[in-house]
């Protein structure tokens, strides 16, 4: 295995591990465990940028030497990290809104019981 492939093997290793852990997150969002959600997309944060180290390494050699030959499995790689990032950019989004049912959910239900 060469260097690019074993580097497009370790973004698509590396960001797998981040999409499953954005995944859950958006699970325990759905279920109101908002720490849990927090934690999980700020696990998937640090597999996330461990991906884009090594994208980065491709792409600074590239600049440097200009004879980067790309692969069908680089260029997977590269698809699963940009759809990550904004997977995990979602799930952002996702956990906000589900904070602020949460919170109205509650708030219905106190004036309900009044």
């Amino acid at each position: 295995m060469d260097g690019l492939e074993l580097t497009a093997f370790n973004i698509i290793s590396t960001v797998g591990t981040a999409k499953s852990k954005v995944m859950e997150s958006m699970d325990y969002a759905r279920k109101g465990e908002f720490k849990e959600a927090e934690q999980l997309i700020n696990e998937a944060n640090e597999s996330l940028r461990a991906g884009e180290k090594e994208h980065f390494t491709v792409i600074t050699q590239e600049a440097k030497e200009k004879n980067v030959e790309l692969t069908l499995l680089f260029m997977h790689a590269e698809d699963q990290l940009m759809t990550t990032v904004v997977l995990r950019d979602v799930a952002n989004e996702l956990l906000e809104m589900n904070k602020n049912f949460y919170e109205l959910k509650n708030l219905v239900k106190e004036l309900v019981e009044k």
